[in-house]
C-alpha cells in the first residue's frame, strides 16, 4: 500500500510539473508574438516592458549590442519593416530561464540595404523570470544563406 501511495504521489507531481511547463511555454509563445507586434509598431513602451535593462543582442548584422547602450537606440526600432513574422519551433524551460528558438521572415522597406527582399533567419531568444515577470535578456539571430 505504501508503494502504491508513493507511486501515486510521484505521478501526480509529474503531472503538475508538466502542466506548469505547458503554461510557461504558452506564456513565452505569447510574449514572442507581443514583441513582434511591438517591433512592427515601434512601441517603445511595450519593448521596455519586455526587454531586460541589460538586454544583449547578437544581431544578424554581425553586431553585438551590449548592455549600457540606450535600449531604444537599437537598430531594430530605426528600421521600417513591411512585415516580420516569427515561428516559435521549440521552447526549452530550465527553471527561471527559457530558450525560445525558431525562424523569422522579414521584409524591409526604406533605405535598408535589404529593401524589398524577403530575409529568412534563425533566432534564439533567452527569457528570464525577474521579479515575477518574464524579461528578454539575450537574443541571437542570423540570416539563412540561400542555397545556390
Amino acid at each position: 500500500m505504501k508503494k502504491l501511495m508513493m507511486a501515486f504521489v510521484l505521478f501526480a507531481y509529474a503531472g503538475f510539473l508538466y502542466a506548469q511547463d505547458k503554461n510557461v511555454e504558452a506564456e513565452i509563445r505569447n510574449l514572442e508574438q507581443t514583441e513582434v507586434k511591438a517591433v512592427l509598431e515601434k512601441d517603445s513602451g511595450m519593448l521596455l516592458k519586455l526587454w531586460d535593462k541589460d538586454y544583449v543582442v547578437n544581431s544578424p548584422d554581425n553586431v553585438v549590442v551590449f548592455p549600457g547602450k540606450n535600449t531604444l537606440d537599437r537598430p531594430v526600432l530605426k528600421r521600417t519593416r513591411v512585415s516580420l513574422t516569427r515561428e516559435v519551433e521549440q521552447v526549452i524551460i530550465k527553471g527561471d530561464i527559457v530558450f525560445s528558438m525558431g525562424n523569422e521572415t522579414v521584409i524591409a522597406t526604406g533605405d535598408d540595404k535589404l529593401t524589398g527582399k524577403t530575409v529568412k533567419r534563425r533566432y534564439t531568444n533567452i527569457w528570464m523570470k525577474k521579479d515575477g515577470l518574464w524579461k528578454l535578456v539575450a537574443r541571437h539571430a542570423n540570416v539563412i544563406c540561400e542555397n545556390k
